[in-house]
């Protein structure tokens, strides 16, 4: 008895079984990609809000403090280095992506706002903003000692849809293809 999972397309599946599986993986293939873009869009977007708002100095809004300030650390500034900060974010977005091959589209959502907010924050260090300091990130959220983005507010929901949400939790427990060549992969999906 081996430890193989089971195969994808049982023999007693019916033709209409087969595309309401392609159907699915296709929507959590949207949903994956959508939550990521979106994600740096709005986190990017509102950067640039803040950027030009804020310059004047802090403000309060809605009962909470907005204000710039440059994070050059990871999270909650804890200080490191550059170089380890960029290839700590892409492999969280690559093992984000990754793991929500075969997933379903509440899971992909959730690693979708995961890497899309891990991009938000990568993008940044990257951008050259002729008033703010280079490779920082754009925090602009104060609630006490804390500062952020909706890159970390994206992050964070991912993390916490990841935890909470049933499908997430019990995916382990849904069999899955064996992962294959990317065209294979790309096979499934046409």
């Amino acid at each position: 008895m081996t430890n193989d999972p089971p195969p994808t397309t049982l023999a007693t599946d019916t033709p209409s079984d087969a595309r309401a599986r392609r159907r699915s993986r296709l929507t959590a293939l949207w949903v994956l990609f959508g939550a990521v873009l979106g994600a740096l869009l709005i986190d990017q977007i509102s950067k640039e809000i803040a950027l030009h708002a804020l310059l004047t100095g802090p403000t309060t809004l809605a009962g909470v403090r907005l204000q710039l300030v440059a994070n050059r650390g990871i999270l909650l500034g804890i200080p490191a280095p550059t170089g380890l900060v960029v290839l700590a974010t892409l492999g969280v977005v690559i093992a984000a992506l990754w793991s929500a091959r075969g997933a379903r589209w509440t899971t992909s959502l959730a690693y979708g706002l995961l890497a899309g907010g891990a991009l938000g924050n990568l993008v940044d260090r990257f951008q050259d903003r002729h008033f703010f300091p280079s490779a920082a990130v754009v925090d602009w959220i104060s609630m006490g000692r804390i500062t952020f983005n909706l890159a970390d507010v994206f992050l964070v929901g991912g993390v916490a849809l990841l935890l909470f949400l049933p499908d997430a939790r019990d995916a382990d427990k849904t069999p899955r293809k064996p992962a294959g060549s990317f065209l294979d992969e790309a096979q499934g999906f046409i």
